[in-house]
């Protein structure tokens, strides 16, 4: 938002501003890219080791089995 300075009626423009309006966007707009990161299919990668971890596990389980 523009600042008007005295009598002359000229507008500046205030960064701080909009450091704010753009922390108020991220923290609305953050929400949403959580949702379709998660629906999209994309995985952490701490929890893709995990998985990757628990299947070497359960290969070898299956393995000493035969």
């Amino acid at each position: 938002m523009p600042i008007y300075l005295g009598y002359t009626g000229e507008k500046m423009f205030n960064p701080l501003k909009m450091a704010g309006d753009m922390k108020g966007m991220e923290k609305m707009l953050k929400p949403a890219l959580e949702k379709f990161i998660n629906d999209s299919g994309f995985v952490k990668k701490s929890e893709l080791k995990k998985l990757e971890e628990r299947i070497k596990k359960l290969e070898r389980e299956i393995l000493k089995k035969d």
